[in-house]
């Protein structure tokens, strides 16, 4: 009877942990907010605005998401709030099954003023495993802005949200 007990509390638990892990998940709302927020942040501070994306407590980080910013002419990953992925080659950019991700998301923001989604397999905080991400990317002067977006929401529909 112990025994039941137990794996029942343990299957609530499970359940409860999810919920709040969902609960702390990004929206592509938010996503499409902070990017457009992080592009007029860069397009106003320049080169002095970089530094506060580096913070992985700050500002531009959230939930499970957070703001980057590329230097797609530079090839390089000009800010991030992962140390070891900051001032990374943006050709040596993969997704976690392998496919070049870097010139995919360079490409998105290319795309005009209201930039593009790019989709691609990734690491999800708290979860083994890779999941399917989708990033928003944006046009900021010089520079590229994003942040990305867990889920199964189609392309064409998150595309619908910034045309």
């Amino acid at each position: 009877m112990n025994k039941k007990l137990l794996g029942l509390a343990a299957f609530c638990m499970m359940g409860l942990s999810a919920g709040a892990w969902a609960a702390d998940a990004a929206t592509a709302d938010e996503v499409i907010g902070k990017v457009k927020e992080a592009s007029a942040a860069v397009k106003a501070g320049g080169d002095a605005s970089l530094a506060d994306f580096n913070d992985p407590k700050g500002k531009w980080a959230w939930k499970d998401s957070y703001v980057f910013v590329l230097d797609c002419t530079a090839g390089v990953v000009a800010a991030h709030p992962n140390e070891k992925v900051r001032a990374m080659k943006v050709a040596d950019l993969k997704a976690k099954n392998g496919k070049d991700l870097g010139p995919a998301l360079c490409a998105a923001a290319a795309k005009g003023p209201n930039g593009g989604w790019v989709e691609y397999m990734w690491t999800k905080p708290g979860a083994e495993g890779n999941f399917r991400k989708v990033s928003y990317m944006l046009p900021a002067g010089k520079y590229r802005v994003g942040a990305g977006v867990y889920g199964d929401t189609p392309v064409a529909a998150l595309e619908a949200k910034t045309k």
